[in-house]
């Protein structure tokens, strides 16, 4: 018996039915599972090259990191969201968790690329000997601020500021920074001691945390008060580190 053909009446409502799934799959979002071969529409290669997949995602990081510092800067780590972050980079909202796994990793990479530019400033500067010198290098790196808005020293001492709250995400981050700052100035303390720069009788750790909270602090009030030479202050902090330090 010959088979039966569709009848009018079904043909048409089996095409409604194909029409209906094709334009919901193509209305529905794309899994990112490439998020990082996005490109921001005021980014790409030179003579409109095509960025390597490398490029792409080296692109993708630094834009995240310099939106989420800026975030923090503004209005802290605690009301900051991923998705906010992804937007103001430029990106798709979950971009961010994409490359960071969460929040906590993001701020912790944030923390991070801090350190890694007051290092970079502080081998921009000219070069130093081992000891006091290096000493004073360090003090004079940290009145060198090529941001005008003080982007990365507002996030940093808000982050400080936030990280010993109670269960703060941020408080092993801020306190390894903290911890990393002063074991390199106790390291050129100690060798200024070695080489007799240095009074001996002057205890490395304790000299060390005490001239960076002072530093901080006169950031901060440079923060809040705008009005501060830090050329002046700059000039009486080597003065006093020479005093203070140098044996007498």
């Amino acid at each position: 018996m010959p088979s039966k053909a569709s009848s009018p009446s079904t043909a048409p409502a089996l095409r409604k039915r194909v029409t209906r799934k094709a334009v919901a799959a193509s209305a529905a979002p794309a899994v990112d599972v490439a998020m990082d071969e996005e490109v921001p529409a005021d980014e790409g290669g030179e003579a409109g090259t095509r960025l390597t997949q490398a490029e792409r995602r080296a692109l993708a990081e630094r834009r995240i990191l310099d939106a989420a510092l800026e975030l923090v800067a503004r209005r802290g780590s605690v009301r900051m969201t991923l998705a906010e972050v992804g937007e103001a980079a430029g990106y798709s909202r979950g971009l961010p968790a994409h490359r960071f796994g969460n929040k906590a990793g993001l701020l912790q990479r944030v923390v991070l690329n801090i350190g890694a530019r007051f290092e970079a400033r502080r081998l921009a500067l000219p070069q130093h000997r081992p000891g006091l010198d290096a000493v004073r290098s360090l003090v004079s790196t940290y009145f060198v601020r090529d941001d005008t808005r003080w982007i990365e020293t507002r996030a940093l001492l808000v982050m400080m500021t936030e990280g010993f709250m109670e269960d703060s995400e941020l408080n092993p981050y801020i306190g390894e920074y903290i911890r990393s700052s002063i074991s390199r100035l106790e390291q050129h303390i100690r060798d200024g001691i070695a080489l007799g720069e240095i009074r001996a009788d002057i205890d490395p750790t304790t000299a060390a945390t005490l001239l960076l909270g002072a530093l901080r602090g006169v950031l901060h009030q440079r923060l809040v008060l705008g009005d501060l030479r830090l050329d002046k202050v700059r000039d009486l902090a080597l003065q006093m580190v020479d005093r203070t330090l140098a044996p007498h």
